[in-house]
């Protein structure tokens, strides 16, 4: 039986990895349902817009290999603890009257996002290994409840605080200093992550079809999801809602996951293979945006469709990264090679999105982008979902 002292350090963990959570989407998924108040103020054109909402997922792409060799030298707590202080001070850098502040600060606290991106899975790894699932679970979920909050309350925000739309931006430094302050404790236990994959296992991921597969499988339905969130507010406008009423709506988007990712692990054990659930879901998110073309009036219903499939696949997404390795060094190799090349995919989104509004003046001919995206996770999403390991004997090399 667990001592208390022994449960009381289980639960600090549990707590600890929360918080850190909470603050990994806040300051990128509050910027959407702001993106005409930031263009009316700034002058920006869609394209460029588009730009400022894809920044996150470029430092995604370019942080993700490094990610684990910072975790290395620092050790995890650390690595972790200084990447909070520097989202703290991107995200104020981010709200000083300036547009290169805007895009400087932007730049600067996705790439400490991306480094508690790669280690909190590490550290789950690390302090639960007998409950990845569970933790992976409260992690993906603390995820979508956070980037639902900071979409609903962006509007109000700035409706209230000083700034306007700044200071909207600027309140998330505030939950970044509160758990970097209560992440100090935890800094004499830093360790050294697991150990780096290793030349084999990543050539393995690299020249496999299997892991592009699954790489494209990450990036696409990424690329869905944060060019709906960032000019979903705006489309919702456009239609003619209040801008609260559609910074709300866009917060229903990932709130959706919350659900799902509860019931996920339950879902997945039913099934040989999941070769059935990313083609189903990937159609499901297929048909939500083709309803969006068709039948706008209904386009809460179609977020909702939308919503509920983008909250199966990333977590799904997520799942690969285990399910199609062989041993833990494959693994991180797949991990690293999916969210870099993944968010490097996904970045182009919400920029195409704004090009193909201002070239055809509208949102159709970018809805119908979302659709061909969605087509494709669909294809990619068969082959990432059957079962097997990278390099073996099923498995193409390319």
């Amino acid at each position: 039986m667990n001592s208390p002292h022994a449960t009381a350090s289980r639960f600090l963990l549990v707590a600890v990895i929360f918080l850190i959570s909470l603050n990994l989407r806040p300051a990128i998924t509050g910027v959407g349902p702001l993106l005409e108040f930031i263009r009316t103020d700034t002058g920006l054109s869609a394209v460029l817009a588009g730009v400022l909402t894809s920044i996150p997922l470029a430092a995604f792409a370019f942080m993700s290999p490094w990610a684990a060799a910072i975790g290395g030298k620092l050790g995890m707590e650390r690595a972790i603890f200084v990447a909070l202080i520097v989202l703290a001070a991107g995200t104020l850098l981010r709200s000083v009257p300036s547009l290169f502040m805007l895009y400087a600060g932007s730049i600067l606290l996705a790439a400490a996002i991306a480094v508690g991106n790669v280690l909190v899975p590490a550290l789950i790894k690390r302090d639960f290994p007998d409950k990845v699932g569970l933790m992976t679970s409260v992690y993906a979920t603390t995820l979508a409840s956070f980037a639902s909050l900071s979409s609903g309350v962006a509007v109000p925000f700035a409706q209230i605080l000083p700034g306007g739309w700044r200071g909207s931006l600027a309140v998330w430094f505030v939950p970044a200093v509160i758990t970097a302050l209560i992440l100090l404790p935890e800094l004499r236990k830093a360790t050294k992550p697991l150990a780096s994959p290793g030349a084999k296992a990543e050539q393995s991921v690299w020249r496999s079809k299997l892991g592009w597969n699954v790489t494209l499988f990450m990036g696409l339905q990424s690329m869905s999801f944060y060019t709906v969130l960032s000019w979903l507010s705006s489309i919702l406008q456009d239609q003619g809602y209040a801008p609260v009423a559609a910074g709300w709506i866009t917060a229903l988007f990932p709130a959706l996951g919350i659900p799902v990712g509860l019931v996920f692990p339950a879902i997945v054990a039913r099934f040989r293979d999941q070769r059935a659930l990313s083609v189903f879901w990937s159609t499901a998110m297929l048909a939500g945006y083709i309803g969006m073309i068709l039948w706008p009036q209904f386009i809460v219903v179609w977020v909702i469709i939308s919503g509920i499939a983008l909250g199966f696949c990333f977590p799904l997404a997520l799942a690969f990264f285990a399910m199609r390795a062989a041993d833990a060094r494959q693994a991180a190799a797949l991990s690293g090679m999916a969210q870099s090349v993944g968010y490097g995919i996904a970045a182009a989104g919400p920029v195409l999105f704004g090009a193909l509004h201002d070239w055809a003046h509208g949102w159709i001919a970018a809805l119908w982008m979302l659709v061909i995206c969605a087509g494709a996770q669909a294809f990619v999403g068969w082959h990432a979902g059957r079962k097997g390991h990278v390099g073996d004997a099923a498995d193409a090399r390319v």
